[in-house]
Formats: C-alpha cells, structure tokens, sequence
C-alpha cells in the first residue's frame, strides 16, 4: 500500500513558524505588546495566506502556550548581574584533527607554560568529536605550532579577542543564561568566531574590531537593572578595554 502524502502546513502552522523564526516577535507575544490584527495581516502577507482571522487565532492561541511555558527570565537576569567579563586581546584558535599524542604534546606544552599562565595569557583546549581547538595568546602559536604536524591543522585564526562571562555556580541550573547572552550579540549584529560554556565561564570569541560593540552589549546585559555601581563589571588582559572589577 502506497504511504499516505504529507499533510500541507496548516494556517497555525505557518503562523507558528512565522513565530519561530522571528525572535523579536515572540518576545512581544509573550509581554502581550502585540496589535494581533497588524500582525495577522502581515504573516498573511508575506505567507501567502487567505484567512486572516484564523492567523489571529493562531497568534492568541501561541501567546496562551507560551504563557504556560515563559522561562525565569529574571532568574537569568539575577545571576547575570552578579556576573562579571574578563577580556582578553591579541588571542588565536587553532583547530585540529583529533590525535591523542598531539593531545598529550599540547599537555605537556602547557605545563612548562602554567607560571607565565598564572600571571598572564591564555591558553585553554576544548575537545570535540571529531577535532581539537585551542584558544591562546597570538604569541604562542609558533610554540604550538611546532608540536603539530601541519597535515593536522584543519585552521588558524589571527587577530582575535575573548569575552569571558565568569558567573557563580547557581548559573548551571538556570536554563537560558548562555540564551540571553547570544540573543544581545544577535541583535546588534555582533559575529562571534567560536564559544563555549565551560562550568561558570561562558566565553566567546571575536574578531579584534567587533570586541568593542561585544563588550558594549554584554556589559549593557549585565549591568541591567542596576545603577552605574551594577554588579557587572569587567576586566582586562593586557591591552584591552579596562574597567574596575567588583569584589565580594
């Protein structure tokens, strides 16, 4: 027997795409900040749709769930002001396939460098599936690179700049924290080369001439709500932009 043909899309499922792919949307269905008619004529619009009343139902209909399934927000908020940012210029990755002796070359590369490390620098490996990448200050690249075969390096990029966003350990059972900081980037339009969650530190990775609006809009996030002594606060490696950081 022949299989069935796929069901088409129904209106409330083109208008909960629509949703889906529109952020900025979403957010105001939540805060119930919508004019549901303005907005049912536009997915019909630009949806080809023929029934406005039906993409209006479907609109209410998605406010009403997502009502039921809001995350904290200000759980998120709470521990993102008590955050702070470490910045960190002049910085590379460096991505490779997958090879334990290398591993182990790279392990013994930075113990001989741990009290330079300590003082200053980066230098941090995070493991994949299927490669290796490492996060370091630009002036280490020759020594790392002497310990890997070049057949082995899948790719190297120069003239980069971390953002690290160290949080307490309450930041590991609040789901949305790493959300909230890409959707702040996403929104200015801020590219971000690579990042990673690691225990309490989210950090992403720039180009050197987007660091500046990167900073601008975490510290914004993390300054939310408070006055300009605000938890959020931020440091530096050498060369970078610089503010006083909090103490506890």
């Amino acid at each position: 027997m022949a299989a069935a043909p796929p069901r088409p899309p129904t209106t409330a499922d083109v208008t909960r795409a629509y949703i889906e792919e529109h952020p900025s949307i979403r957010d105001a269905l939540r805060e119930d900040i919508v004019n549901f008619a303005f907005l049912a004529r536009k997915i019909q619009t630009e949806r080809g749709l023929r029934h406005e009343e039906a993409i209006e139902i479907a609109l209410r209909r998605y406010q009403q769930e997502a009502g039921r399934r809001t995350p904290d927000s200000e759980r998120v908020r709470r521990v993102l002001r008590e955050s702070r940012l470490e910045v960190h210029n002049r910085v590379a990755l460096v991505r490779i396939k997958e090879d334990w002796q290398i591993l182990d070359r790279l392990y013994q590369i930075g113990r001989g460098l741990l009290p330079e490390l300590r003082r200053r620098g980066v230098f941090q490996l995070y493991q994949g599936p299927r490669a290796l990448t490492i996060l370091c200050d630009d002036d280490l690249l020759s020594v790392l690179l002497e310990a890997i075969p070049p057949r082995n390096v899948l790719d190297v990029e120069r003239g980069l700049a971390s953002i690290v966003v160290r949080s307490d350990a309450s930041v590991a059972e609040i789901p949305g924290v790493m959300a909230f900081l890409a959707d702040v980037l996403f929104q200015r339009g801020i590219n971000c080369r690579d990042t990673v969650s690691v225990h309490t530190d989210s950090l992403f990775v720039f180009r050197e001439e987007e660091v500046l609006g990167g900073m601008a809009a975490l510290s914004t996030l993390l300054s939310e709500g408070e006055g300009s002594d605000g938890a959020g606060s931020a440091g530096s490696a050498e060369g970078g932009p610089r503010r006083r950081p909090s103490h506890a």
